[in-house]
């Protein structure tokens, strides 16, 4: 113990040196507070524009170009290539066009075709807060080989969870190649955006920014200060602009599908001595229906819901005693999700999409549902409700899910107060409804204060309410910058009796605290860093019951970015935890009951993502409750051309418990290709190998996609057993496998 204090001590001081050297050296950052009363007038288009990619008609001659500026490697810096944006509208349609010259055009970076895939192309973007609320956006991105990205940013683009990539609307790009550079022409209708018309006029957030890939270097408007997090995608440092004579358009989009497939399982018979396969053939039909009520309130209605479409979920290695949190990638519960959003700390929140139409790992067949979002005057309003089928063999009952959520603007544009209701009922009548209320609340420029709190309700025959046993509230103080000091503090409590049938929370019955303390800095512009940001936390987690620790945690952190795109980082972390049950890893390896410290250091890093072969490499390197804990993991990727890409993961864990001659390999391999013969056609092929679990699963996709709304897609989908004899009766040599075919056709 005097060891490791001393090392801690003997780091601690060169640490401080370290900074206070840096401290010298860094680059004085001139934040610019957005004036909201500064609204740029953007030009009605005057003549027709045809989008090809050549933003040379008459309608572009007219329209000055906006005044961009560097916002990375270095702020304000002198930008190497020539960048002109241009934004214009007329009453259907916001138009942007980029001439993009390059001096080097050769050494453009253009790997990748595939839709929704960025691979570290050159990118032009836009994001819009077409509500005009400093905090959700629409961003659209396209690379030059007309790649098309679009993403939901909420939160004002703070935490891990603010970006929502599997989101999807309609929107039109052209691009153009040439020996000068790269050109863009986008077209994006308000119908896609929503919008708020007030007396006339219609003001949104703007940003605009072209990314140079090899160079890591961003050019953008309006002139954002880098001293945010992900500060060039924030909408509340979005410049404010003014447009009129816009029509309230409401297209009617309906999309019907067929589907038809061959399925195949096989499962346990009713004695247990061997397995049984099944045949399913699969025919369906279903129906979504989009339809946007006003401006900015959308309805969608969907019968007898189906994704055969959707991207296997990744496999994942789960070393504690928690549940492992699964993001959602189904297309429908996208849609203004941040509207839904009740957010708990970390992962847990009070609305899990995830809990419908999904048990123990099984889709369950949704037989339809509707969803209400959008915002009127200064409201955000959300309502959802949908109804799943009966599952016989898993012995599930049909249920109904519904989630109905109101917040409003309040004091100021970046504060809201608000509620949730949330409620799960099945055939039989038991039901758990969650009721939650919550505040966020700009105290003074990047100080915010964020207060929930949320109570459950079920009638199962244990429950006895009580307000403090089922309820959970949480207190948050951060400071939204990385520049400087800034820091993250939450308290949170949770009572026995608190279980969200639809949420997400990791731990039962506790209180913590948490507090992040951190110091960013950036460096002069001859220096190869960009920002040096360093951490201090401090977690601790209670039992209420005995006010006995459960879990501690200290660790310190160093996240270095380099100016050049790639970044480092260094973590060295104490541990304490203290189980009141054995936690097994397989079974033969279990770590016993009983209270545990140990320490480690892991390291990180990752490359540029322009290049074409690239990685990211991690090591870990730690005492593990009474053992060790050795970990690395490789993820390499290959662009070799444009239609092809190939991307791998090797997350490797090896844990030893010498004194009970125990040793356990948690490893996962990982193997994605992507294949794209142009920006309609796509194939994507998934394997993933589970060593822990011994089973293989791949996952194949082809899309053939005619125009937005319009798809064709062949599914395959397989679980292979491995080392089929380590279980009695022998396991079957694949757990399912299943061909689906599936058609897609919008009217609007």
């Amino acid at each position: 113990m005097i060891t490791v204090t001393l090392l801690i001590f003997k780091l601690v001081i060169f640490q401080i040196f370290t900074l206070a050297f840096s401290l010298l050296q860094a680059q004085n950052i001139t934040i610019n507070e957005p004036d909201t009363d500064l609204i740029l007038n953007l030009p009605a288009k005057s003549s027709e524009i045809v989008l090809d990619g050549f933003p040379d008609e008459a309608a572009w001659q007219e329209i000055d170009p906006l005044p961009l500026t560097m916002y990375q490697p270095v702020h304000r810096g002198e930008m190497t290539q020539k960048t002109e944006i241009k934004v214009a509208y007329d009453n259907e349609f916001m138009y942007i066009a980029g001439k993009l010259y390059d001096n080097e055009p050769d050494k453009m970076i253009i790997n990748s075709m595939y839709r929704d895939r960025y691979s570290g192309d050159e990118t032009f973007a836009i994001i819009i807060d077409s509500f005009n609320d400093n905090e959700n956006a629409r961003w659209f991105f396209v690379t030059p080989s007309s790649a098309r990205v679009d993403m939901q940013v909420s939160n004002d683009s703070e935490g891990n969870n603010s970006m929502n990539r599997d989101w999807n609307t309609y929107w039109d790009v052209a691009t153009q190649v040439t020996n000068e550079g790269w050109f863009v022409e986008m077209r994006i209708p308000f119908s896609s955006l929503g919008f708020r018309k007030i007396d006339g006029e219609v003001n949104m957030g703007m940003i605009v920014y072209r990314y140079i890939a090899r160079s890591a270097e961003r050019h953008i408007f309006p002139d954002i200060p880098p001293v945010y997090s992900r500060g060039f995608t924030k909408p509340s440092q979005a410049q404010k602009v003014r447009m009129q004579n816009i029509d309230n358009k409401k297209p009617l989009y309906i999309t019907p599908y067929a589907l038809g497939g061959y399925e195949q399982y096989n499962e346990l018979n009713s004695t247990g001595s061997r397995y049984q396969n099944h045949d399913d053939y699969v025919k369906e039909i279903g129906l979504d229906v989009k339809y946007p009520v006003s401006g900015n309130m959308n309805l969608d209605v969907t019968i007898n819901t189906d994704f055969a479409q959707v991207e296997a979920d990744d496999a994942r290695i789960n070393l504690s005693r928690f549940p492992l949190f699964i993001p959602e990638k189904r297309q429908f519960f996208q849609e203004r999700s941040d509207i839904f959003d009740f957010s708990l700390g970390g992962n847990n929140t009070l609305f899990y999409s995830r809990r419908i139409g999904l048990n123990q790992g099984l889709p369950v067949r949704i037989l339809g549902g509707a969803r209400l979002a959008g915002r009127t005057g200064k409201w955000d309003v959300g309502v959802l409700n949908m109804q799943t089928d009966k599952m016989s063999s898993i012995d599930l009952l049909s249920e109904n899910f519904g989630v109905y959520r109101a917040r409003r603007n309040i004091i100021n544009s970046n504060s809201y107060a608000g509620g949730i209701v949330t409620s799960r009922i099945n055939a039989a009548g038991e039901y758990n409804i969650s009721t939650g209320v919550d505040f966020l609340y700009n105290l003074t420029g990047n100080e915010f204060i964020d207060f929930k709190y949320a109570a459950t309700l079920n009638n199962r025959p244990e429950s006895n309410f009580d307000s403090f046993s089922n309820s959970i509230v949480r207190l948050n103080l951060h400071r939204r910058s990385v520049d400087g000091f800034y820091y993250n503090v939450t308290a949170k409590r949770a009572g026995a009796q608190y279980q969200p049938d639809l949420g997400f929370e990791s731990r039962r019955d506790f209180t913590l605290i948490d507090v992040r303390l951190n110091y960013g800095f950036f460096n002069p512009p001859g220096s190869p860093f960009r920002i040096i940001t360093p951490e201090i936390r401090h977690f601790i987690s209670f039992r209420n019951a005995d006010g006995s620790i459960q879990s501690r945690r200290l660790q310190h952190e160093w996240e270095i970015d380099f100016k050049n795109g790639s970044a480092f980082e260094a973590e060295a972390s104490w541990w304490y935890e203290d189980l009141r049950e054995p936690l097994a890893f397989n079974n033969n390896t279990f770590v016993p009951a009983g209270s545990y410290s140990f320490y480690g250091i892991s390291l990180g890093y990752g490359m540029n993502n322009s290049t074409a072969l690239r990685s990211d490499i991690a090591a870990e390197f730690n005492k593990f409750y009474d053992g060790t804990q050795v970990s690395f993991e490789v993820s390499p990727t290959w662009n070799i051309s444009r239609h092809v890409e190939i991307s791998g993961q090797a997350d490797f864990n090896i844990l030893t418990f010498p004194e009970r001659n125990q040793k356990a390999y948690v490893n996962i391999y990982r193997l994605r290709s992507l294949l794209a013969l142009n920006n309609q056609v796509s194939l994507q092929l998934l394997s993933q190998y589970n060593h822990l679990a011994g089973k293989i699963g791949t996952n194949a996709r082809f899309r053939y996609n005619f125009r937005e709304g319009n798809d064709l897609w062949i599914v395959f989908n397989e679980t292979t057993n491995y080392d089929l004899n380590r279980f009695t009766p022998s396991l079957p040599r694949y757990d399912n496998r299943a061909v689906m075919v599936k058609y897609t056709y919008t009217f609007y």
